[in-house]
C-alpha cells in the first residue's frame, strides 16, 4: 500500500507502534500489542496493483441476514445489496427464513441466483446460503460438511448458550469472463465463545475451536484456482491477531489464509458488529499473488457496508483476477 510514513519504535515490554500517513490517517492505538502492519493500514485504502494482467475484479460479500429481520427489512437489504455494481458474490448465514427463501426466488428474475439447500435443518446447512450475478459466474458442485453432531432437539439444548447444527459449505464456480475456477467457503460459527480475548470454556468454545480445525483443511484441500471464504466467525478480529489464542483463526490459519483485515488493515473500518469485527472474507495463501504467494488473487480494497437492517454489517472484499 502507498504511504509515506514516520514510524516511532518505543522498546519496551509493551512495545507501541505508532505511524502517521500523508493522508493524516489515524492508526489504531488501543493496543500496544496490536499485530503492527495490520493495525497501522488504515483499511481504507486501496491496494496498488501487481505486475500482471488483471483480468477482473470481482467483489465478494459475507452477509449474515439476520433471521429475525421483517420480510419487509429482509426486502430492503436485499434491494440495497444487489444494487451495488461492486458486488458479484454473496456468502449468506442465518439465511434459513420463509422471506429469505421468497427474495432469493424473487431475484432470480432480477439476474442472481441462489444455491441453499433445501432439506432438513438437521440433514444441511439450511442456514448457509450462496447467491451470485448470473452473468458473471457458472455455479459447479457445491459439498457441505456437518461440523459438530448434533442430531435433534435434546442435544441442541444441551448447552448454556442454544445452537443449531453448524456446517461448512464449498461451492465450486466458474468465472465466465476468464474462466478462472474459483471456490466459495462459506460457514458460520457457534456465538457465545470468546471472553477476554480467549476461548470461552464451554461447549460453544470448544465447538468453535473444532470448526476452525476443520476449515483449517478445507483451506488445504478445497478445489479451485482461487479459494475465498466467507462466515460469521463470531471471534473479533483484533482480540484474535492481538492474543493470538491456541487454536484460534490466526493460530491455525497462518500460512493457509488471510482475511482481509490482515492484507489491508482494519483501522478506520467500522466493526461489523456493534465493536467487532467477526465478519469475515479470506483467500487461501495458495491463491494470493505476490511476496507471499504464488496465486493469481489479490485483495484490492474492502469495505463495511452500513445501514442494514441486519444486526450485522455485511463486510464487502474487491478481488482482483490476474492472468
Amino acid at each position: 500500500m502507498r504511504r509515506t510514513a514516520t514510524c516511532l519504535l518505543l522498546a519496551a515490554a509493551l512495545a507501541l507502534t505508532a505511524c502517521t500517513t500523508s493522508a493524516g490517517d489515524d492508526q489504531d492505538r488501543r493496543d500496544a500489542s496490536v499485530a503492527a502492519e495490520a493495525a497501522q493500514r488504515t483499511g481504507l485504502e486501496t491496494a496498488p496493483r501487481l505486475p500482471g494482467k488483471v483480468l477482473d475484479t470481482v467483489g465478494v460479500v459475507t452477509a449474515n441476514s439476520y433471521w429475525r429481520v421483517t420480510p419487509e427489512q429482509a426486502a430492503d437489504d436485499w434491494r440495497r445489496l444487489t444494487a451495488r455494481r461492486d458486488v458479484d458474490l454473496i456468502g449468506w448465514q442465518e439465511a434459513n427464513s420463509a422471506h429469505f427463501r421468497s427474495l432469493a426466488d424473487e431475484y432470480a428474475e432480477k439476474g442472481w441466483t441462489t444455491w441453499q439447500y433445501e432439506g432438513a435443518r438437521t440433514s444441511g446447512p439450511v442456514a448457509l446460503a450462496i447467491t451470485y450475478r448470473s452473468d458473471v459466474w457458472e455455479l459447479g458442485e457445491v459439498t457441505w460438511q456437518r461440523v459438530h453432531g448434533l442430531q435433534g432437539r435434546r442435544e441442541a439444548q444441551d448447552t448454556d448458550d442454544k445452537f443449531p447444527p453448524r456446517w461448512i459449505v464449498v461451492a465450486e464456480l466458474t468465472h465466465r469472463a476468464s474462466g478462472r475456477t474459483v471456490t466459495l467457503v462459506n460457514t458460520h460459527l457457534d456465538h457465545a465463545i470468546e471472553t477476554g480475548q480467549e476461548f470461552a470454556d464451554t461447549r460453544n468454545g470448544r465447538a468453535a475451536r473444532k470448526h476452525l480445525r476443520m476449515l483449517a483443511t478445507v483451506w488445504r484441500t478445497a478445489p479451485g484456482e482461487v479459494v475465498v471464504g466467507t462466515g460469521d466467525y463470531n471471534f473479533d478480529h483484533h482480540d484474535d491477531s492481538v492474543a493470538r489464542p491456541q487454536g484460534g483463526i490466526t493460530d491455525l490459519f497462518d500460512g493457509l489464509a488471510v482475511s482481509s483485515y490482515e492484507a489491508l488493515g482494519y483501522a478506520g473500518l467500522t466493526p461489523s458488529l456493534r465493536t467487532r469485527w467477526i465478519d469475515y472474507v479470506f483467500l487461501t495463501a495458495a491463491s494470493l499473488k505476490g511476496e507471499s504467494g504464488t496465486g493469481t488473487a489479490q485483495f484490492a480494497r474492502h469495505r463495511v457496508l452500513e445501514g442494514y437492517h441486519a444486526d450485522h454489517h455485511p463486510v464487502l472484499a474487491r478481488i482482483r483476477l490476474y492472468r
